[in-house]
């Protein structure tokens, strides 16, 4: 009987703990489920912000995605002036719900009483289960009495730490708590309209910037020079404002490939390195796009040393090995036993015999491409020489223009942005040198880096 008993005790404590086990792994996966619906949703209201430029749209975007994620009956937008508060934007949940939109007083009115939007300016969140219920001026009384509010949740909206707005949840039914988590959302939702509104308001500024300076310049190089600065400045703004949120893409996707989480099966793992692969080629292009506005507008600095030109030469045949062998085709090393050394920015230099390498060895179907260093009484030359399709003379003359590509259309055969010609003859100008193309159609390519003695 004894052992009857202790078998039970022992059943019965290993029942405990394995419903113990199932209870955490059943909450550990709602969380991630939880987590990755808001991540989908998040990511839905970014490209939904960030597919306008034009702020009005922006804004009414910002209340009805709100609105159509929250169990509330009004959401509303007000924005916080130096004389006067008013609400500009507003989702209700049906026609039923009073309109607030337009309302607007005076911030001597507004402000009569303890202002519960001294939070907001402070970067807190605020909100009441009973908002009538606690000390207000007589027009935010006389706001919550026509717009029956019942309970609120309000979050603040910087834009380049100056207060824009704020973006509010009301009840009108019954009262109710937010939770944490709904708090949390709607102040990333905030955040998310504030890089939306910021973007908006650069191009604004920078489109009023063109017409301005249009106007005032007499010739046209001098307004064609302020039109491609501004798109500098806005690409560059633009470009670390995708390489954010991209570089966690890319984080969170390394990670789940680890399988740190789980086991992946064999198409969620195909999945996850298309994602990988994908990201990885849009971070290229943005950094290109970051590089060449950089130098257009005058940020590229350049640290010149004296380098070994055998180890320049050879890392950056070891970066295209891989490339060329699963094409079959053989990389060839060609220096002048004299030359040694050479004066030019590492970084640089690096970058452009990759994109010429890169370059050579997508546009080659069989054959070899070499990397041939040679000299002249005032320079250091650097080819890359291919067997590839070479390029017609008619061409030529805009190979080395942004956005230029070889076979342009829907169906071109070969990927690319049409950057790395661009950026490398800007980084070879910036060093004092220039790139040279010799070339014909069918018979390959020889492009030739020409770098001043020093």
């Amino acid at each position: 009987m004894a052992g009857f008993q202790f078998c039970m005790l022992a059943l019965s404590q290993t029942a405990l703990l394995l419903g113990a086990t199932i209870t955490r792994r059943m909450q550990a996966l709602k969380l991630i489920q939880s987590q990755m619906q808001r991540a989908q949703l998040l990511n839905r209201i970014s490209q939904a912000l960030n597919s306008s430029l034009d702020p009005n749209h922006i804004l009414q975007e910002i209340v009805r995605l709100t609105g159509e994620n929250f169990d509330v009956e009004r959401v509303m937008l007000y924005r916080l002036g130096d004389e006067q508060i008013r609400v500009v934007n507003e989702w209700r949940a049906n026609a039923e719900v009073v309109s607030v939109l337009g309302f607007e007083c005076s911030l001597a009115e507004w402000l009569d009483q303890p202002d519960p939007d001294s939070d907001l300016r402070q970067r807190r969140p605020f909100q009441a289960r009973n908002y009538a219920a606690i000390p207000h001026s007589p027009a935010r009384s006389l706001l919550i009495e026509q717009a029956k509010i019942r309970s609120i949740l309000r979050v603040p909206i910087f834009i380049r730490d100056e207060f824009f707005g704020s973006l509010s949840l009301h009840t009108t039914i019954t009262e109710r708590s937010f939770s944490q988590d709904e708090v949390d959302l709607l102040e990333e939702i905030a955040d998310q309209a504030a890089i939306a509104l910021y973007n908006a308001q650069s191009y604004e500024c920078l489109e009023q910037l063109v017409q301005e300076r249009t106007q005032e310049l007499e010739q046209e190089k001098l307004v064609s020079e302020v039109a491609n600065r501004a798109k500098s400045e806005f690409l560059t703004n633009t470009s670390h404002e995708l390489r954010t949120p991209l570089t966690s893409i890319l984080g969170f996707s390394r990670v789940l490939l680890q399988q740190v989480f789980g086991p992946l099966n064999e198409r969620q793992q195909r999945y996850l390195e298309t994602v990988l692969a994908s990201g990885e080629h849009l971070l290229e292009l943005i950094n290109d796009l970051l590089d060449l506005s950089s130098i257009e507008i005058g940020r590229e600095d350049l640290v010149l040393e004296t380098l070994s030109i055998q180890e320049v030469c050879q890392s950056c045949l070891s970066l295209m090995e891989e490339r060329a062998q699963s094409k079959g085709l053989t990389l060839v090393s060609d220096i002048a036993p004299e030359l040694t050394t050479c004066v030019a920015d590492r970084r640089r230099l690096r970058q452009i015999l990759v994109n010429l390498l890169a370059n050579a060895i997508k546009f080659t179907e069989t054959g070899a491409v070499t990397l041939q260093v040679d000299q002249t009484t005032t320079t250091i030359d650097f080819s890359v020489l291919d067997t590839g399709i070479g390029i017609a003379e008619t061409d030529q003359a805009t190979l080395f223009q942004p956005f230029q590509q070889l076979n342009q259309g829907l169906n071109r055969p070969y990927e690319g942005t049409g950057l790395g010609l661009a950026l490398s003859q800007h980084l070879a100008q910036l060093q004092g040198g220039k790139i040279i193309l010799q070339s014909q159609l069918g018979k390959g390519s020889r492009f030739t880096l020409h770098l001043p003695k020093q």
